[in-house]
């Protein structure tokens, strides 16, 4: 009798160990699990702003883009899609240097990215740094041939560097794609007007005055 209450106690004691190692299986299973669950959600929300915020960088609505962006850069700094929308939104919002700062990181890291170079010499013609947008607008243009306001933002950096004679080239080529653009034939006009030459420059200004009047 005593052998078979030892047998059942001892079959008890197994059964119980044995539930507990399941037990503990289970949980582990299911923290595993939950924490899966976690990462997903987070994976996913962290592509929603992405998406989102990207969308609000290209909307102009620069403000909403840089409070979505901003997290998103930093759980994955490698992203360089979101740095360019970053770095352009934190230039539109003010905060050039912190966009500018951004954007130098971006074309370090890949010289060949033309769409890196292209923003990164647009943002240098704003902030007026001429000599550094010209090398970047001219790689840009070279792989955009038929994009008119990068030759004309060449031209501008050019004209202010004190090249009229090559400013002047870029904004005929952009006259080429545009031919009654105002904006460009008053610039030719003031670069020929630079280098002496009133008449021809009045002959542009007058061209624009006609478009302008109708």
């Amino acid at each position: 009798m005593s052998i078979e209450t030892d047998n059942i106690v001892s079959n008890v004691e197994m059964y119980a160990q044995h539930s507990s190692i399941l037990v503990k299986r289970l949980t582990s299973n299911l923290v595993s699990g939950f924490q899966s669950l976690l990462t997903i959600d987070a994976e996913t929300r962290d592509k929603f702003f992405r998406t989102k915020g990207i969308n609000y960088a290209k909307a102009g609505k620069h403000d909403r883009a840089v409070s979505m962006l901003e997290s998103i850069f930093e759980n994955n700094p490698e992203d360089s899609e979101v740095m360019l929308h970053l770095a352009m939104s934190y230039i539109k919002t003010g905060a050039k240097d912190e966009g500018l700062e951004l954007l130098e990181r971006a074309y370090s890291a890949d010289k060949d990215d033309v769409k890196v170079a292209t923003v990164l010499g647009l943002s240098y013609v704003q902030m007026e740094d001429f000599k550094k947008a010209v090398p970047l607008l001219k790689k840009a243009v070279k792989a955009n041939p038929d994009k008119f306001h990068l030759r004309y933002r060449i031209g501008i950096a050019l004209d202010n560097l004190g090249d009229h004679d090559k400013a002047i080239e870029c904004f005929l080529e952009a006259l080429e794609l545009r031919p009654d653009d105002v904006k460009v034939l008053r610039s030719v006009g003031f670069s020929f007007e630079q280098k002496g030459d009133s008449e021809t420059a009045l002959a542009y200004f007058k061209r624009a005055n006609e478009l302008v009047d109708g």
